[in-house]
């Protein structure tokens, strides 16, 4: 009994070696962007001011739990990115006009009329794909979107004079999806209600026993006005100037992120365009080097088999020849693979530099001066206890 494995035969090898090739080249077509950026849409009519949305845009989560080890993502980068992408953000939405305030926030606990959070899932400068969600201070989800951008080389052309942010547009949908659900799904009624909940909220937690029954949650977590307090109702006057610091301080924070996102500009910019041509020029040679260990592949096995195949020395030596061609295009290829490597290992030096640094703040108060330190949350969380105090002293005081 012949027991000697079956070989495919060297047209068939080539015929293998071929479709391989074809999948690996049909994968480098890059696709077609645009640069014309798209237009930011406004609100058709002026929204009466108490019907004014107030938006905290929480930063950005990283999202480097969905990342693996074929990822270049650099963590420095993608910190940074979080809390730049943010601010990017804000700044579209409010141009668009259609918005009360509008401040990035180091997470939900400041209470605001609309929630716009979201994931990261790639930025590499080539491409940018976020997650958006829109969630308003009832509870009650506007949509849940995936945004995803590619753009081109002139994007980093620094001969364009014209030349802005690569992924502007894709901050321009965003801004104009919320306006359309705002426009089309939330009449002014709604709007002012959606106010007033958030004021109750905050009320809530710093005198539960006195705003608990004022609102009522379904078994789907969604907030309703039971009943309004009277407007001379002196805990809400006091929780009123407590709201008002915490608006102070929530722009202290919103200073910050701006000068970081002012800071990091341009040398983001440098790491964007790095990045780039660091990806394109991965892929270019990792798709290099695949077709060259196809091709190896494909000869050392086309050499195996006229060796398997021999009938005379000669041959023999034909398909050993073949075989060690095969071997030299297969370590050409790899190579290629670990040139691909080293490009974007290169882009993690420039990511290391935007690690996202807060200075302590220090606030005057009319008693005492208080110094918050830490990263944006940790004081944030600070500041909400001082201000926990600061209500529970001024109740107590007659």
């Amino acid at each position: 009994m012949n027991n000697r494995p079956t070989l495919l035969k060297p047209n068939r090898l080539i015929a293998l070696a071929l479709l391989l090739i074809a999948g690996v080249a049909s994968a480098a077509v890059d696709k077609v962007t645009s640069s014309t950026q798209l237009t930011l849409d406004t609100p058709p009519r002026a929204y009466p001011v108490e019907t004014l949305l107030d938006v905290g845009i929480p930063t950005l989560n990283d999202g480097l739990y969905l990342t693996d080890e074929d990822d270049t993502v650099f963590p420095e980068v993608r910190y940074a990115e979080a809390i730049y992408f943010s601010n990017q953000l804000g700044k579209v939405l409010e141009k668009s006009g259609a918005w009360g305030a509008i401040r990035v926030t180091p997470n939900n606990d400041v209470v605001m009329d609309l929630y716009i959070s979201g994931t990261i899932y790639q930025s590499d400068g080539e491409t940018m794909d976020l997650e958006i969600t829109a969630t308003d201070s009832s509870g009650k989800k506007w949509f849940s979107k995936r945004y995803k951008q590619t753009t081109g080389k002139y994007a980093y052309d620094r001969r364009l004079k014209s030349l802005g942010d690569p992924f502007h547009n894709l901050f321009i949908r965003i801004a104009n999806d919320l306006l359309s659900y705002r426009e089309k799904k939330i009449s002014d009624q709604r709007a002012a209600e959606l106010r007033t909940i958030s004021e109750l909220r905050f009320a809530k937690q710093f005198s539960p026993e006195a705003f608990d029954s004022y609102i009522n949650e379904n078994r789907k977590g969604i907030l309703t006005v039971a009943r309004l307090p009277a407007e001379n109702d002196s805990i809400l006057m006091r929780v009123r100037k407590i709201r008002e610091r915490d608006y102070l301080y929530v722009d202290t924070m919103q200073d910050y992120y701006d000068g970081f996102s002012q800071q990091m500009h341009l040398a983001y910019q440098d790491f964007r365009r790095a990045s780039y041509d660091s990806v394109v020029r991965a892929r270019q040679l990792n798709q290099q080097g695949n077709r060259q260990i196809i091709s190896g592949i494909g000869a050392i096995l086309a050499g195996i088999y006229g060796r398997s195949q021999a009938r005379t020395r000669i041959t023999d030596d034909a398909g050993t020849a073949t075989a060690a061609v095969g071997g030299f295009v297969l370590k050409a290829g790899l190579d290629k693979k670990q040139k691909a490597a080293e490009f974007n290992e290169s882009v993690a030096e420039m990511g290391s530099s935007l690690e996202a640094e807060i200075a302590p703040q220090v606030i005057e108060l009319e008693d005492r001066t208080v110094t918050l330190t830490g990263t944006v949350q940790a004081q944030y969380q600070q500041w909400q206890e001082l201000l926990g105090k600061i209500y529970q002293q001024e109740r107590a005081t007659p």
